[in-house]
């Protein structure tokens, strides 16, 4: 028992004295371009606060977090929050907001309801100002949600559902983009 005490104390001692990854937390691997890694100052992305063009409060505070979550989820860029550092700018906004009633009963009642978010989106470089092209400019998103029927959510429950997959499609657009202005393809 004394010697498996004293291997594993050296093993861990070892792990620490060489400051492995398991322990440090590597940062995520930086995109490539023909082999060659992307330079930091040119992964640098400053995001905007997502506006809200639409009836619907809080929902464009909660996207803007997600957005955010994600990019950094998915490490392909460097955020910073000071405007004048970033290589590129993300803006965007909310500009469609609707929840419909699918399902009625007889009482006219809503028994399951849809929401439809369209967010827009728009990526521009930090010094020059122009404006990068995009697949899509517009990400729409769709949700369906019952308090009665079914799975039982609320309707932030669906918003958090759907604003969690327009987060996803904002950062994958804006990835795209990003890659293709360096690159000049996609990858």
């Amino acid at each position: 028992i004394c010697m498996i005490s004293r291997l594993v104390i050296l093993v861990i001692s070892q792990l620490l004295f060489f400051q492995c990854s398991l322990f440090q937390g590597e940062p995520g691997r930086p995109p490539k371009i023909n082999g060659v890694p992307i330079a930091d100052n040119t992964r640098l992305l400053y995001i905007q606060n997502v506006r809200n063009n639409t009836y619907s409060a809080g929902v464009h505070t909660r996207l803007t977090q997600m957005v955010m979550e994600e990019i950094e989820r998915r490490g392909r860029f460097i955020t910073t929050r000071d405007k004048t550092k970033a290589a590129y700018r993300l803006y965007s906004e909310i500009v469609h907001y609707q929840k419909v009633g699918d399902l009625m009963d007889l009482a006219d009642q809503q028994l399951s309801s849809e929401l439809f978010v369209v967010a827009r989106l728009e990526l521009v470089e930090g010094i020059s100002g122009k404006k990068l092209p995009l697949e899509r400019n517009e990400i729409p998103g769709r949700a369906h949600f019952s308090t009665q029927l079914g799975y039982r959510e609320s309707e932030e429950e669906a918003q958090n559902r759907l604003l969690r997959v327009i987060a996803l499609r904002i950062a994958e657009e804006t990835e795209r983009a990003w890659y293709f202005s360096l690159s000049g393809r996609v990858d």
